[in-house]
């Protein structure tokens, strides 16, 4: 949903966290879930006030073999039809892998300077390529999956790093970062419904989208996740022998505002 959030910055020229923005055409390949791209840009949109079909952003679903020279054909000649662009988003490197060892040097090298070559589109977009951490990540130093060799080939390792117990998600970067350093910004994760999102029985489908905030704003919710923390805490320590349900319960955490069973998600995630 950040990537989307700055799919939508680039496309109608906004600012992010007080920094310039330049408008732009955005190329989207959505590889890993491409339904769950849909509902989060619509809801987007619809937050930001915005008809999703004049954004100016391509997408491509699905998870074609982009490195097999015919599909790649293809795709050059609809980004001279539909460019040119500003920004492509590869969601994710792992779907659009076709080696068989993730962790094969030469198998990512090659994985990497595909995934560069498309800076070769029209208009020269920069690529942004989303990715899952290392199996045993460290935390202090998250490294995308698939070793050094595919590191090599990008310019930065931008991270995610979501504060515990809160809807904070804060953007910076580990290790490498060719370019002017920036100073962290945060986004909050805020799911929510759309009169235009709903299941084949009529049901409002949730998603989630990403809405940037200032450092006073990160402070105040990060002290609500820190508060609901204590919270737990205190009546584990009063009654330690209380289920999750039993502690949802004592805390007065519920599904669906009140109305459902005791949220032993939240209290399993705090």
């Amino acid at each position: 949903c950040i990537a989307l959030r700055m799919t939508a910055h680039v496309a109608l020229g906004m600012k992010l966290a007080e920094m310039e923005v330049e408008k732009g055409r955005v190329l989207y390949f959505a590889g890993e879930n491409p339904d769950d791209v849909r509902t989060r840009w619509i809801k987007q949109c619809e937050e930001l006030g915005q008809n999703p079909d004049q954004m100016g952003v391509v997408f491509l679903p699905g998870a074609p073999s982009i490195s097999d020279k015919e599909i790649r054909k293809r795709i050059d000649d609809e980004a001279t039809e539909h460019g040119p662009f500003s920004l492509l988003i590869v969601d994710t490197s792992a779907a659009y892998f076709r080696g068989e060892d993730e962790n094969s040097n030469a198998q990512l090298g090659a994985h990497g300077r595909m995934m560069r070559s498309f800076v070769e589109l029209p208009g020269g977009p920069t690529v942004l390529v989303t990715c899952h951490p290392v199996k045993n990540f460290d935390i202090d130093n998250l490294l995308p999956r698939g070793g050094g060799a595919f590191l090599n080939e990008m310019d930065g390792n931008l991270v995610c790093l979501k504060e515990p117990g809160s809807s904070v998600v804060t953007l910076d970067t580990h290790g490498k970062f060719r370019g002017p350093e920036f100073e962290p910004f945060s986004f909050k994760l805020v799911p929510g419904t759309s009169e235009k999102l709903k299941d084949t029985k009529g049901r409002k489908v949730s998603t989630v989208t990403a809405e940037p905030i200032t450092q006073d704003d990160r402070a105040d919710l990060e002290d609500i996740g820190h508060g609901q923390q204590d919270q737990l805490l205190q009546i584990m320590k009063t009654n330690p022998a209380l289920s999750l349900s039993g502690l949802a319960e004592a805390l007065g955490w519920s599904y669906k505002n009140g109305k459902g069973g005791p949220n032993t998600s939240k209290v399993y995630r705090t």
